[in-house]
C-alpha cells in the first residue's frame, strides 16, 4: 500500500467530508480513484472499437473461421510444450 499526498478543492473536500468519516476517508478516495482508471481503460477500448475500419476478406466466412480456429488449436499445442 502506498501513500500519497494530494492538493484537492475546498468544495471537494466539504463534500468529502460530508459522505465519508474521517476513518473512511482513504479507502473511498482509493475506490473513486479505482472506478476512474476503470472508465479511463472502458472509455480507450470503446474508442478503439469505434475507430475499427471494417475490411473486405476475399474467402469465405466459413473458411476464414476454420482457418483462425485451426490457428488457434496450432497455438494452444504450442503452448503446452513448453
Amino acid at each position: 500500500m502506498q501513500r500519497l499526498s494530494i492538493t484537492i478543492d475546498d468544495t471537494i473536500k466539504q463534500e468529502l467530508d460530508k459522505i465519508t468519516a474521517k476513518g473512511e476517508r482513504a479507502a473511498f478516495v482509493s475506490k473513486a480513484i479505482k472506478k476512474a482508471i476503470d472508465d479511463y481503460h472502458k472509455q480507450q477500448a470503446l474508442k478503439k472499437i469505434l475507430a475499427f475500419k471494417p475490411y473486405k476478406i476475399d474467402q469465405d466466412s466459413i473458411d476464414v473461421l476454420r482457418e483462425v480456429r485451426d490457428s488457434r488449436s496450432t497455438q494452444v499445442i504450442e503452448a503446452s510444450k513448453s
